[in-house]
């Protein structure tokens, strides 16, 4: 009887141990949900750079990213969510940067969809093929755009308010 008892407390420890040493509680972990969260954050704003390049640089002045986003409902869960903002030289025309930038990002691969934006400027939307998208509108200086990253899953009990 002393024996099973002993045996059963050594097998708890190593299964507990071996999730330890699995990474369960590692916060580098992909099943962490606050790394999930920033690893999107992470690739959404190399996207935003990647987009931002597409513009041709004598028209640039300067990009600057958001550095906080949130979390947004998407159809098969959670997306992170954040901006970008390409500054252009004075007399550089908004309107004709944002058309070059729909051409060259079709160009380059991406799937472009022009719409027109709520204030009836033109809108340019810029899908990656792996469902990472940007809403580009122009304005008098710049392009201002809205970055999502894909649909992800998160726990339910997972807190999504506040800034990531």
């Amino acid at each position: 009887m002393k024996a099973v008892k002993l045996f059963t407390i050594a097998t708890t420890v190593a299964l507990l141990t071996g999730c330890a040493m699995n990474g369960a509680n590692d916060p580098a972990d992909p099943a962490n949900p606050k790394q999930l969260v920033m690893d999107a954050k992470d690739r959404t704003q190399q996207f935003e750079l990647r987009v931002a390049k597409l513009v041709p640089e004598n028209d640039v002045s300067k990009v600057t990213q958001l550095q906080q986003g949130s979390l947004q409902s998407c159809a098969s869960g959670d997306m992170w969510a954040g901006g970008v903002t390409i500054h252009l030289k004075s007399g550089v025309e908004p309107d004709a940067v944002l058309g070059g930038l729909g051409a060259s990002a079709r160009t380059a691969g991406f799937e472009v969809e022009s719409t027109k934006a709520f204030g009836g400027g033109q809108r340019v939307t810029i899908t990656s093929k792996g469902g990472m998208s940007i809403l580009v509108d122009a304005t008098e200086r710049s392009l201002e755009g809205g970055s999502f990253s894909e649909c992800f899953n998160l726990p339910e009990d997972f807190y999504k308010g506040g800034d990531f």
